[in-house]
C-alpha cells in the first residue's frame, strides 16, 4: 500500500520523523523546507497513515523535470529494509523503467530493491557534517573580491563546475539559489573566483573555486560565509561530503565542521 500525502496531512509526518533523528535527517529537512514553501514540487508517500513505518520524498516530474527521462527520489527513509523496499516497489512510487536517482540514509535497502526491479546501481556515500556559530567565526572577504548571493544567471557555470552538472539539473539549481542562501565570490572587475550554494534540505554544497585562485583561502572564505547565513537565521551549518573526498572532510574539519556519524546519505543512481 501507498498513501500521498495531503498538504494538510503533512504537518502531522513532522513529529513521527522527529523522533527518529538523526538517521532520517535528509526526509525531515526536505519536510521542514517543503512546509516553509520552500520546494514546491516535492510530494511526500508513506507505506500507510497515519502510523507510517517508511517515507518517501519525491520531485514531481510534471512540474520539475520531463517524465521521459527521470525519477528523482529526494528522500527515502523506513523503519526497517522490508518496509521502505515494499514502498520503493509500489507501481504508484516509482517507474523503474526510466534512470533513477534515490538519496536515501538505508543503501542495503535502495539497491537490494533497485537489483530486484532489473536495475545497475553507482553508489555515492556521503558523509554528514555540522557547525555551530561558536565554532565558525565568519572570515571576512579578502580585498579586491566581492560577496553576492548567486542569480539565475549564473545557474549555467555553477551547473558546468559541479561533479553531477547535467541539463536535467538545472532547474533544480535555479529552484536551490532561488529559495536557499548561496555565495557567488568574484574580483572586483567582476571574474568569477568561486561559489557555494545550499540544495533543498538546507545542506549547503557544491564548492567551487576557479582553479587560478586555489591556495589562497577563498574555499575557507565561501564555507564561513554562506555557514553565516544560516547562523543569521538561527540555524546551525549542514554540509555533505563524499566519503572519497577526503580534502573536503579536512577543510570543513578545520573549520569547525563535525561529522555527525549516525547520519550517512548515499546517493543512489539505477539505470
Amino acid at each position: 500500500m501507498a498513501t500521498k500525502l495531503s498538504e494538510a496531512q503533512l504537518p502531522q509526518l513532522l513529529p513521527f520523523l522527529e523522533q527518529h533523528l538523526p538517521h532520517c535527517f535528509k526526509i525531515h529537512y526536505d519536510l521542514k523546507n517543503h512546509l516553509r514553501g520552500q520546494y514546491p514540487e516535492l510530494e511526500f508517500i508513506v507505506d500507510r497513515w497515519p502510523h507510517p513505518q517508511a517515507v518517501v520524498a519525491k520531485v514531481n516530474s510534471e512540474k520539475m523535470i520531463s517524465k521521459e527521462e527521470l525519477e528523482l527520489v529526494e528522500g527515502a527513509w523506513g523503519i526497517n529494509d522490508d518496509a521502505l523496499s515494499n514502498l520503493l516497489k509500489h507501481p504508484s512510487v516509482l517507474v523503474w523503467n526510466k534512470i533513477t536517482i534515490i538519496v536515501a540514509i538505508n543503501q542495503k535497502a535502495v539497491v537490494q530493491t533497485a537489483t530486484e526491479m532489473g536495475k545497475s546501481c553507482q553508489i555515492f556515500p556521503t558523509t554528514m557534517w555540522e557547525a555551530r556559530q561558536r565554532d565558525l567565526p565568519p572570515i571576512p572577504v579578502p580585498e579586491g573580491l566581492k560577496l553576492r548571493s548567486a542569480t539565475s544567471a549564473d545557474v549555467g557555470v555553477i551547473n558546468s563546475t559541479w561533479k553531477f552538472g547535467a541539463s536535467i539539473f538545472e532547474p533544480f539549481i535555479q529552484a536551490w539559489i532561488q529559495d536557499y542562501p548561496s555565495v557567488y565570490l568574484e574580483t572586483d572587475s567582476g571574474q568569477h573566483v568561486g561559489h557555494m550554494i545550499s540544495q533543498n534540505s538546507s545542506i549547503m554544497g557544491t564548492l567551487h573555486v576557479n582553479p587560478e585562485f586555489r591556495r589562497k583561502g577563498y574555499a575557507k572564505v565561501l564555507v564561513s560565509q554562506l555557514a553565516q547565513k544560516y547562523f543569521d537565521r538561527g540555524e546551525n551549518a549542514y554540509v555533505r561530503i563524499e566519503e572519497e573526498n577526503q580534502p573536503s572532510q579536512v577543510l570543513h574539519k578545520s573549520l569547525g565542521f563535525k561529522e555527525i556519524l549516525d547520519a550517512k546519505i548515499v546517493w543512489v543512481w539505477c539505470t
